[in-house]
């Protein structure tokens, strides 16, 4: 009676239309194609500027990475751990710029269980995203330099709120799913 425990919303469940997914414009392809390898030349490198600019945006962030974040900035650059997240983070968006013209379904599941994932860090909130949105491009606007016109903008801009937006439904569905595997009132039976 007003709680159905048996209920649970699991993220291999997720339905995902095509047309709910953000397509993208084959000029916008194009245009993420044409800067990526920019980038992707130095993943590492330009992995590293997005966290430092994260932890300096938003300092509470480094607290959730409990391997390394008592570690100075100067240390982390030699930190394994360190490089290794920095490495699999921009994977993810390799990942992304690879899928751009396929199906989306498997990496938008990539990006909701990435999502589910970061739902189990102690003291990482939904409202995280939205900083690796402000400081990805802050940090490819000055990797890109020049070439950073608004049309370039516009297209990560576009890429970077696909991401968060699967990384956000995947991060809900995971504390949905906690929620309501929670017995009602302390009881684990519904009656």
């Amino acid at each position: 009676m007003g709680c159905d425990v048996s209920k649970s919303v699991e993220v291999n469940d997720v339905n995902i239309a095509e047309d709910e997914a953000a397509d993208f414009s084959d000029n916008q392809i194009d245009t993420i194609r044409s800067t990526w390898p920019i980038l992707s030349r130095d993943m590492v490198g330009i992995g590293e500027k997005v966290f430092f600019r994260i932890f300096l945006e938003e300092p509470k962030i480094k607290t959730v990475f409990k391997n390394f974040s008592y570690i100075d900035e100067n240390n982390l650059r030699q930190s394994k751990i360190f490089i290794d997240h920095v490495t699999k983070f921009m994977q993810v968006v390799d990942s992304v710029v690879d899928s751009l013209e396929k199906p989306k379904t498997e990496i938008q599941h990539t990006l909701l269980m990435l999502g589910a994932k970061h739902a189990t860090f102690d003291g990482f909130d939904i409202e995280h995203f939205a900083v690796y949105i402000k400081v990805l491009m802050s940090v490819w606007e000055t990797a890109i330099g020049e070439e950073f016109i608004p049309e370039v903008r516009e297209s990560w801009n576009i890429v970077f709120t696909y991401i968060v937006r699967y990384l956000c439904q995947g991060y809900e569905l995971f504390i949905l799913e906690t929620e309501l595997d929670k017995p009602c009132n302390g009881n684990s039976s519904v009656t």
